[in-house]
């Protein structure tokens, strides 16, 4: 397997897990559309997103193994490790542009309300309440927009991979005859 493959495979797994997980676990934090667990729902997709990442170590690993006899700078390893992530990232934008319309629909009332419901909980006063939930109005609107919608989802994913990208390079450098 050449090294091209050995990327594309990985980042592909990675995507892969990255929707599959939305569709295993969005029932977990989901299951009352009235009481959604929004906090669990990030949780489980922060930890989703470094469990599928985890492809980028295994990717640049096997790259190194197969590809560079065992041996691989800190600056290959981790660009290695960016095309893994890219090739994630880009399959966790599209998915989300299909999936978010397509199976989460209402998650945008259903989010601002959970919001409204926490800010009143806090006792923040009706001027600010109203402030912020106009403001979460106006960014869901934006958001409406595709291209505004795949760069903010880019940027969701993105800087995890970045770091995990980091962390694979920093363990897997090994220079020759070291």
């Amino acid at each position: 397997m050449n090294d091209k493959k050995i990327l594309l495979k990985y980042g592909l797994i990675g995507g892969a897990i990255l929707v599959i997980s939305w569709f295993l676990f969005s029932p977990l934090w989901m299951s009352d559309p009235e009481n959604m667990d929004f906090d669990l729902g990030e949780l489980v997709g922060y930890a989703s997103m470094i469990v599928a990442l985890s492809t980028v170590f295994f990717g640049v690993k096997a790259y190194r193994d197969k590809q560079r006899n065992g041996f691989i700078s800190f600056k290959d390893a981790f660009l290695n490790g960016l095309i893994i992530v890219l090739i994630a990232s880009i399959i966790y934008v599209v998915g989300w542009m299909i999936y978010y319309p397509n199976f989460m629909p209402d998650f945008p009332s259903q989010y601002m309300n959970h919001e409204e419901a926490k800010m009143v909980a806090e006792g923040l006063s009706k001027e600010v309440v109203d402030q912020k939930m106009e403001e979460m109005k106006a960014f869901m609107d934006m958001y409406d927009n595709p291209f505004i919608m795949a760069g903010m989802t880019f940027l969701e994913i993105f800087p995890v991979g970045l770091v995990i990208a980091l962390i694979s390079a920093l363990i897997l450098k090994k220079k020759s005859g070291v």
